[in-house]
């Protein structure tokens, strides 16, 4: 039985499971199938998949997860993000589009296999790489460029360009050609969108719009006046089978499904933990690789393209109660029968009205206000998120991603090479020592208070030496007390650097003392020869009050 619930996570669930957790379960199946359907045939479009390729993807990983994944809440299936970077990986590879529709396919086998790769070789901590700064940016930029593609779409014009900036300026260049009959439907379901998600926040806009469209579509006959409809949506279940490609063309997609492998797993693991702190339970990033992988793998088994956590369709299910992945399965159900039976309905929606769709489900993403705060907060971080958004826009979405993730380890080498080393004094309020940059903090007469705010390595050994030596030229102390709180661990260089250090302060007869030092630095320090006897102290107090005795 343990074996199982390690395998998967949802028997633990089903394990006691009462009917008040159905109805929860239920509701959120519900409105989860009604928002997905008409975003699904969307985020086709977006992936340049025939629609009905959507509603593979909104069925397969969504069920796959559910069995596999560790957190509650998080519906795994199609979304703009995934569906942008797909279709920006496949198109620099694809000759025509049947290539470009089997490579998609092969891509989320491709992603499928990195991920799980990735969970045997235990990488969960790749995560920590993509920070919140590079996130926020990242989902700026991709909603602003798949907004810029649905424009199109909603002026009932042809943009054509590679890349955001190019398209948008071939858009320019048509707005006199704009469809007048078309841009009234999508500027009408856009606005309906927006009201209704207002006003009205529990009803299923998408469904609604679409059905509206729909309706609309027939009563003042659109195809006629030249406005697009979705057109035919093959009905049926997905066939398994594998893609038409060859070993040199998988070869050539693998740089890529890195890249969508990390916007994978970076997104769909930003969005579980924070609904997982949300409910206080626990995601474990190495049982969600395997989780994703597999949700890909046999996506892309099925004719789908790569998938992800959905952000919209996650929060929809949690305020409608979900409490387990009983209700993606059971959404899933529903899916099944739309595949079967339903799929007729959507042929008369209007292309126009996807495209609304689109938009109003990224247009929360767009969030300037958090970036802007950044500024004040940490430059380093500001400059992650402007890079991170400048590079999706200017270059591409996976581009945008690199860069911003090497700007931030580019920040945290920084930090770590040249750390804060501060002068600390007491606050006669609390009796403690801080910052002399602090209110109220006054310098301790003849002895010099410094804090190393990092690691003591090769890198930045120099700066903590360099630091206390060029204090004691300015102040001639008596006393040189390090707070080591911070110094977590210490390499061969760190040590032999603090042992310089302390000679040289010897040689000045200025007396050393070091505070709040960790034991297992403490015994690096003894056995790369660094002589503490006595010089050692549990606290700053401690340190300071032997002086006086």
């Amino acid at each position: 039985m343990v074996a199982t619930k390690r395998l998967f996570p949802i028997a633990a669930d089903l394990n006691g499971y009462k009917g008040r957790l159905l109805a929860g379960d239920v509701a959120a199946a519900i409105t989860v199938w009604a928002i997905v359907v008409p975003e699904s045939v969307a985020y086709a479009a977006i992936a340049g998949m025939p629609p009905e390729v959507g509603l593979y993807v909104a069925t397969v990983p969504l069920v796959v997860y559910a069995l596999l994944g560790t957190s509650r809440r998080m519906a795994v299936g199609p979304s703009a993000t995934a569906a942008a970077v797909s279709a920006a990986a496949v198109a620099p590879l694809a000759t025509n589009p049947e290539d470009f529709v089997q490579l998609t396919v092969a891509l989320s086998m491709v992603v499928g296999a990195v991920l799980l790769v990735a969970r045997i070789a235990r990488l969960g901590m790749i995560a920590e790489f993509l920070s919140e700064p590079v996130l926020k940016g990242f989902l700026v930029g991709v909603a602003i460029t798949i907004i810029g593609g649905q424009l199109a779409k909603v002026f009932g014009v042809e943009a054509e360009g590679e890349g955001f900036i190019e398209e948008m300026v071939d858009l320019l260049r048509h707005l006199g050609d704009v469809h007048r009959a078309t841009l009234v439907v999508g500027a009408t379901a856009l606005v309906a969108l927006l009201l209704l998600h207002r006003l009205l926040p529990r009803i299923p806009a998408s469904l609604v719009v679409v059905a509206g469209g729909i309706l609309a579509a027939n009563a003042f006959d659109l195809e006629e006046r030249g406005v697009h409809l979705v057109g035919e949506i093959s009905a049926g279940l997905p066939t398994l089978g594998v893609p038409d490609v060859t070993w040199t063309q998988v070869a050539n997609l693998v740089p890529a499904a890195i890249g969508v492998s990390i916007v994978v797993f970076g997104e769909s693991m930003a969005l579980a933990k924070s609904f997982g702190a949300k409910h206080g339970e626990r995601v474990d990033a190495n049982v969600e690789l395997g989780a994703l992988g597999a949700a890909n793998a046999v996506n892309g088994l099925f004719g789908g393209f790569a998938a992800t956590g959905s952000s919209s369709r996650t929060a929809a299910a949690d305020e409608s109660g979900q409490h387990t992945q009983v209700a993606s399965l059971i959404c899933g159900a529903l899916l099944v029968v739309t595949m079967l039976f339903l799929t007729p309905l959507f042929e008369d929606l209007p292309e126009a009205v996807l495209g609304a769709i689109v938009i109003h489900a990224v247009l929360g993403l767009i969030r300037i206000r958090p970036i802007s705060t950044l500024r004040h907060q940490s430059s380093t971080d500001f400059a992650a998120a402007v890079t991170t958004l400048a590079g999706v826009i200017l270059f591409d979405i996976l581009a945008g991603l690199i860069i911003g993730v090497a700007v931030s380890i580019v920040g945290m080498m920084r930090r770590a090479i040249r750390p804060r080393c501060i002068q600390l004094g007491l606050d006669a309020d609390t009796g403690t020592y801080e910052s002399l940059d602090d209110d109220g903090v006054a310098p301790v007469s003849n002895v010099v208070i410094m804090r190393f705010e990092a690691e003591l390595f090769f890198a930045n050994a120099s700066v903590l030496r360099e630091t206390v030596l060029a204090t004691v030229d300015s102040l001639n102390p008596q006393v040189v007390v390090l707070d080591a709180e911070s110094i977590t661990n210490v390499d061969t260089t760190g040590a032999q650097a603090l042992g310089s250090l302390i000679a040289e302060l010897e040689s000045r007869d200025v007396q050393f003392m070091v505070a709040r030092l960790e034991t297992p630095v403490l015994d690096t320090l003894l056995r790369c020869g660094v002589d503490l006897s006595g010089k050692t102290h549990r606290r700053v107090k401690d340190a300071v009050g032997a002086i006086s005795q």
